[in-house]
């Protein structure tokens, strides 16, 4: 599983692995830790139960954007075939096969947006549901306005 989310000081793109990578990760950019909560689901059965980055349990899954380079690769192959007397068709299927079917799958967190790459998916994670992400702003909304106004 690899995991892709945002520095919590600077946003730049983090990457981190529950197998390899201890509890805490430092930045690239900024050089500052930031904190992991992995679960023995992360690291055993390769699934994703929480979210390691903010702790909460909503998740959806959608296809990788990699699946148009995908075809990009096959596209250009098929039209590059009768130039390269075909040979580009294998170099076309490799790419194809390497964007398309190697990364199949994306779980997202609704909260913080963190990317969970190449784990297995969770059969209780279901496509992007416009209803649940309205729920959860009105409840951010509110609960900013609580504070703010007490």
């Amino acid at each position: 599983m690899q995991i892709l989310f945002r520095c919590r000081f600077c946003f730049s793109e983090c990457r981190a692995n529950p197998i390899r990578d201890p509890e805490s990760v430092s930045c690239k950019s900024c050089g500052k830790p930031q904190s992991l909560r992995y679960t023995q689901s992360h690291k055993d059965r390769n699934m994703v139960d929480q979210c390691a980055i903010c702790t909460q349990k909503n998740f959806y899954v959608r296809d990788d954007t990699r699946k148009a380079l995908g075809l990009i690769c096959l596209v250009a192959g098929l039209c590059a075939a009768y130039f390269t007397y075909a040979a580009s068709l294998v170099v076309g299927g490799a790419g194809f096969y390497w964007y398309s079917l190697r990364y199949p799958k994306l779980t997202i967190c609704y909260h913080c947006y963190a990317k969970y790459r190449n784990s297995e998916l969770n059969p209780e994670h279901k496509e992007y549901d416009l209803e649940m992400v309205a729920g959860f702003e009105n409840t951010i909304r509110n609960d900013r306005k609580l504070k703010d106004f007490q």
